[in-house]
Protein backbone atom coordinates (compact mmCIF):
# COMPACT_ATOMS: atom_id res chain seq x y z
CA UNK A 1 0.00 0.00 0.00
CA UNK A 2 1.63 3.33 -1.19
CA UNK A 3 -0.15 5.45 1.75
CA UNK A 4 1.67 3.02 4.19
CA UNK A 5 5.22 3.24 2.61
CA UNK A 6 4.94 6.79 2.68
CA UNK A 7 3.88 7.06 6.59
CA UNK A 8 7.09 4.84 6.74
CA UNK A 9 9.17 7.45 5.08
CA UNK A 10 7.45 10.47 7.11
CA UNK A 11 8.17 8.37 10.26
CA UNK A 12 11.68 7.57 9.76
CA UNK A 13 12.79 11.02 8.06
CA UNK A 14 10.67 14.04 8.37
CA UNK A 15 11.03 16.86 10.68
CA UNK A 16 7.10 17.27 11.35
CA UNK A 17 7.76 20.80 9.88
CA UNK A 18 5.19 21.68 6.78
CA UNK A 19 5.76 22.24 4.22
CA UNK A 20 7.29 18.65 3.86
CA UNK A 21 10.68 18.21 2.28
CA UNK A 22 10.86 15.58 0.26
CA UNK A 23 14.47 16.26 -1.78
CA UNK A 24 15.65 16.38 2.30
CA UNK A 25 14.14 13.29 3.11
CA UNK A 26 14.96 10.99 0.05
CA UNK A 27 18.69 12.36 0.96
CA UNK A 28 17.91 11.01 4.52
CA UNK A 29 16.82 7.45 2.83
CA UNK A 30 20.04 7.77 1.08
CA UNK A 31 18.58 8.40 -2.59
CA UNK A 32 20.44 10.86 -4.22
CA UNK A 33 18.83 13.81 -5.93
CA UNK A 34 20.01 15.86 -8.55
CA UNK A 35 18.54 18.55 -10.88
CA UNK A 36 19.59 17.48 -14.25
CA UNK A 37 19.25 19.81 -17.63
CA UNK A 38 19.90 16.73 -20.00
CA UNK A 39 16.03 16.19 -18.93
CA UNK A 40 15.36 19.55 -20.43
CA UNK A 41 13.39 19.32 -23.72
CA UNK A 42 12.91 15.83 -23.46
CA UNK A 43 9.76 16.11 -21.82
CA UNK A 44 10.49 14.61 -19.04
CA UNK A 45 9.89 15.86 -15.45
CA UNK A 46 11.70 13.48 -13.54
CA UNK A 47 13.69 10.13 -13.63
CA UNK A 48 14.36 7.01 -11.10
CA UNK A 49 17.50 4.72 -11.70
CA UNK A 50 20.21 2.72 -9.96
CA UNK A 51 23.73 4.30 -10.65
CA UNK A 52 25.91 1.90 -9.58
CA UNK A 53 23.38 0.71 -6.44
CA UNK A 54 23.06 4.07 -5.68
CA UNK A 55 19.07 4.96 -5.86
CA UNK A 56 19.14 8.70 -7.80
CA UNK A 57 16.56 11.15 -8.87
CA UNK A 58 16.84 13.28 -11.71
CA UNK A 59 14.96 16.22 -11.91
CA UNK A 60 14.05 19.17 -14.63
CA UNK A 61 15.43 22.13 -13.15
CA UNK A 62 13.16 24.48 -15.48
CA UNK A 63 9.90 23.12 -14.06
CA UNK A 64 8.11 25.33 -11.30
CA UNK A 65 9.51 24.16 -7.77
CA UNK A 66 5.82 22.80 -6.70
CA UNK A 67 6.49 20.17 -9.81
CA UNK A 68 10.02 19.72 -8.78
CA UNK A 69 8.91 18.98 -5.17
CA UNK A 70 5.54 16.64 -6.69
CA UNK A 71 8.88 15.02 -9.20
CA UNK A 72 10.83 14.22 -6.09
CA UNK A 73 8.31 12.59 -4.24
CA UNK A 74 6.74 10.47 -7.04
CA UNK A 75 10.56 9.15 -7.86
CA UNK A 76 11.09 8.41 -4.49
CA UNK A 77 7.69 6.46 -4.69
CA UNK A 78 8.95 4.13 -7.42
CA UNK A 79 11.94 3.56 -5.18
CA UNK A 80 10.18 2.90 -1.84
CA UNK A 81 7.54 1.12 -3.58
CA UNK A 82 10.70 -1.33 -5.09
CA UNK A 83 9.56 -0.47 -8.74
CA UNK A 84 12.54 -1.72 -10.31
CA UNK A 85 15.88 0.45 -11.17
CA UNK A 86 14.70 2.38 -14.46
CA UNK A 87 11.88 5.00 -14.66
CA UNK A 88 11.98 8.24 -16.76
CA UNK A 89 8.43 10.23 -16.62
CA UNK A 90 7.03 12.26 -18.81
CA UNK A 91 4.42 14.84 -17.02
CA UNK A 92 1.83 12.80 -18.40
CA UNK A 93 2.89 10.27 -15.25
CA UNK A 94 2.02 12.52 -12.51
CA UNK A 95 -1.31 12.88 -13.19
CA UNK A 96 -4.65 11.62 -12.10
CA UNK A 97 -5.35 10.09 -15.50
CA UNK A 98 -2.17 7.90 -14.94
CA UNK A 99 -3.39 3.95 -16.14
CA UNK A 100 -0.09 2.15 -15.27
CA UNK A 101 -0.64 0.99 -12.31
CA UNK A 102 3.30 1.44 -10.75
CA UNK A 103 2.73 5.32 -12.03
CA UNK A 104 -1.11 5.35 -9.95
CA UNK A 105 1.11 4.15 -6.97
CA UNK A 106 3.79 6.37 -7.25
CA UNK A 107 1.90 9.24 -7.17
CA UNK A 108 -0.04 7.84 -3.96
CA UNK A 109 2.91 7.59 -2.27
CA UNK A 110 3.68 11.25 -3.37
CA UNK A 111 0.46 12.69 -2.28
CA UNK A 112 0.57 10.94 1.13
CA UNK A 113 4.19 12.02 1.21
CA UNK A 114 3.71 16.02 0.59
CA UNK A 115 0.10 16.21 2.10
CA UNK A 116 -0.25 13.85 5.01
CA UNK A 117 -3.46 12.75 6.26
CA UNK A 118 -2.97 13.86 9.45
CA UNK A 119 -1.64 17.52 8.97
CA UNK A 120 -4.35 18.13 6.85
CA UNK A 121 -7.00 17.04 9.20
CA UNK A 122 -5.03 19.48 11.66
CA UNK A 123 -5.26 22.19 9.39
CA UNK A 124 -8.63 21.83 8.67
CA UNK A 125 -10.12 20.96 11.82
CA UNK A 126 -7.53 22.84 14.59
CA UNK A 127 -6.18 25.55 12.31
CA UNK A 128 -9.73 26.25 10.84
CA UNK A 129 -7.74 26.89 7.38
CA UNK A 130 -10.04 25.31 4.44
CA UNK A 131 -9.71 27.51 1.50
CA UNK A 132 -7.87 25.60 -1.15
CA UNK A 133 -5.22 27.82 -2.30
CA UNK A 134 -4.30 28.43 1.83
CA UNK A 135 -3.98 24.69 2.04
CA UNK A 136 -1.93 24.54 -1.37
CA UNK A 137 0.50 26.72 0.04
CA UNK A 138 0.85 25.40 3.68
CA UNK A 139 2.13 22.34 1.93
CA UNK A 140 3.52 23.67 -1.21
CA UNK A 141 1.58 22.15 -3.61
CA UNK A 142 -0.73 22.76 -6.87
CA UNK A 143 -4.12 23.36 -6.43
CA UNK A 144 -5.23 20.56 -8.50
CA UNK A 145 -3.18 18.15 -6.11
CA UNK A 146 -4.42 19.63 -3.47
CA UNK A 147 -7.82 19.38 -4.57
CA UNK A 148 -7.31 15.55 -5.62
CA UNK A 149 -6.19 15.20 -2.14
CA UNK A 150 -8.68 16.38 -0.53
CA UNK A 151 -11.31 14.71 -2.40
CA UNK A 152 -9.38 11.28 -1.84
CA UNK A 153 -9.41 11.79 2.27
CA UNK A 154 -13.00 12.57 2.08
CA UNK A 155 -13.29 16.34 2.23
CA UNK A 156 -14.78 17.41 -0.81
Amino acid sequence: MPASTAKEYLDAYWDWKLPVKPEEIARKAKVFVQKDERLVGKGLSGAFFLDNATPTILVNPQEPLIRQRFTIAHELGHFALQHGNAFRDPISNYSSQAADPREVSANKFAAELLMPAFAVEFLIQKKGITRLDELANAFQVSQVAMKFRLSNLGWI
